[in-house]
Parts: C-alpha cells; sequence; structure tokens
C-alpha cells in the first residue's frame, strides 16, 4: 500500500468501522497514513478488515464495543487514546440505526432505543475524546446525521428527530469546545448504496430512489467518505458547526409538481 500523506501521523477513532461507510472511512484513512481505531459491535467483521489493511500496509487495530453500552462505549475510546500514547485527532462517529413508525403508533420502547442508540451514544463518545483534544488544543469530530435531520419524512418521526437532535449536538457542542481549538461538524447524506440498504428494496424501489437526485443515481459509502474525510481534515480548518450535505441533490428541489418533472417522467427530456 502506498500512503498518501494527509493524515500521516494523525490518530483517528472510527465508530461503526466495521462495515458500510465506516469501513470506507477506515480504509481511507488508512491508505492516507492514520493510524485508525475502528470501533464495532460486529467484533469479526472489524477484525477482518483491520488485518486486511494491516497486510497492506496500513496502521488499523479493531476493537469490540457496543455504542448502546456506555461502559463499553468509553472504555474502548480510553484503549484507543492510551494505545496513541493520548493522542487522538478525529472521531468519526459512523454508528447508529433507523427505525420506521407512525407518531401514533410507535413503540415507545422502539423510540427510546433509537435516541440511545443515534444521539446519547454520539453524546458519550464526544465527550470521551474532548479531555485529551483539549489537552492538544486541537481535533476534530464529525457525526453521521442525514437529510432527515433537516427534512420531516410521514413514518419515519423517530429517526428524523434524531438526526436533527445530533445536528443540534454538534451546533452546540462547536461552539463550546472552539476554543480549544476543536471542531465539530456533521454529515448529511442523502441515499447510499449500502449492503444493508440494498439488501432491504426492491429494483423498482431502488430506481425511486435514483431518480429522486438530481444525479440521477444514490451515493456510494466510498463517495460519503470523502466528504467526512475533508471535514476531519487541516483542509476544513475553518469549518465548524456546520452540515455538510451530500444527497447528489435530493434536497436541492421543493418536491413541488414542475413542468420539468412531467416530461422528465415522460421521457421527453432526453438523458444526457
Amino acid at each position: 500500500m502506498s500512503l498518501a500523506t494527509r493524515f500521516q501521523n494523525k490518530t483517528v477513532i472510527v465508530s461503526g468501522g466495521a462495515d458500510g461507510m465506516g469501513a470506507a472511512c477506515v480504509r481511507q484513512l488508512a491508505y492516507e497514513g492514520a493510524k485508525v481505531f475502528a470501533l464495532d459491535v460486529k467484533a469479526d467483521l472489524a477484525e477482518q478488515l483491520a488485518g486486511e489493511l494491516r497486510a497492506q500496509g496500513g496502521d488499523v487495530t479493531a476493537i469490540a464495543a457496543d455504542v448502546m453500552d456506555e461502559v463499553q462505549l468509553e472504555a474502548a475510546i480510553a484503549k484507543a487514546i492510551e494505545s496513541a500514547d493520548g493522542q487522538v485527532d478525529a472521531l468519526i462517529n459512523i454508528a447508529g440505526g433507523s427505525a420506521a413508525g407512525l407518531i401514533s403508533e410507535i413503540d415507545l420502547n422502539t423510540w427510546d432505543r433509537l435516541y440511545r442508540l443515534n444521539v446519547r451514544s454520539t453524546l458519550i463518545a464526544c465527550r470521551s475524546v474532548i479531555p485529551a483534544m483539549r489537552t492538544q488544543r486541537k481535533g476534530a469530530i464529525v457525526t453521521m446525521a442525514s437529510i432527515s435531520g433537516l427534512r420531516g419524512d410521514p413514518e419515519w418521526a423517530a429517526y428524523n428527530a434524531s438526526k436533527a437532535a445530533i445536528i443540534s449536538l454538534t451546533q452546540s457542542l462547536a461552539w463550546e469546545e472552539g476554543r480549544y481549538g476543536i471542531r465539530v461538524n456533521v454529515i448529511c447524506p442523502g441515499p447510499v448504496a449500502s449492503e444493508r440498504m440494498l439488501a432491504t428494496i426492491s429494483a423498482e424501489e431502488l430506481a425511486e430512489y435514483n431518480n429522486a437526485t438530481a444525479l440521477g443515481r444514490i451515493g456510494r459509502a466510498d463517495e460519503l467518505a470523502e466528504a467526512i474525510l475533508f471535514l476531519v481534515s487541516d483542509q476544513s480548518s475553518f469549518v465548524t458547526g456546520a452540515s455538510l450535505v451530500a444527497d447528489g441533490g435530493l434536497t436541492a428541489t421543493t418536491a413541488q409538481p414542475t413542468a420539468f418533472g412531467r416530461k422528465l417522467k415522460a421521457g421527453l427530456i432526453p438523458e444526457s
């Protein structure tokens, strides 16, 4: 592996680093010279990824941790920081989940579980790295939000609300920690072609998602990883409290009926 230098001598912790966008971040960070700690409840998968990247010259360590377990999560992050001699340059919070249900019908235990999985785990992870980052007088945190945190969707209120909470939490944390040189941002993806998503939708539904974007396709995990890595790199040194939307243009329209949309649906607008 020919390592680049953007993250040379940097230590980065990635929660949910075993697969999907988390694994894409771990791969790219390793390629660019970072010392990476991949935290995930899927311990075997995380270790398989770490072993593969170490064989290629990367510096990647897998740590088993369930972000729903406060003690496990804090211990995993402490272990990573200790292994890096107290250094932590970036935290990337990818771990999370979703749940569907009408507001009038959703089980409150499901609502509470999603809040713990998406919001509380983010809070705990951020609190766990802040002391070291304050000591260094620098650091970057990026958390997985969603365009669903910027808009409302029927049957997805629990998910939307948790992602909106992450965005608000990030904005507050950016102000609280900015004086210590710590930057805090969120990434807001649209639909991404992860294994989990593709396994749960039909070909017709995939076509609907594709057609909902200005680019005519959903995103890839490696594309989102590039956006996330920009936010944790020194290239974004004056960016904090921001919500970076990466959705192929999905939210760039009001979604109101238009003549353009009718022509597109009828095939009257040629493909590029």
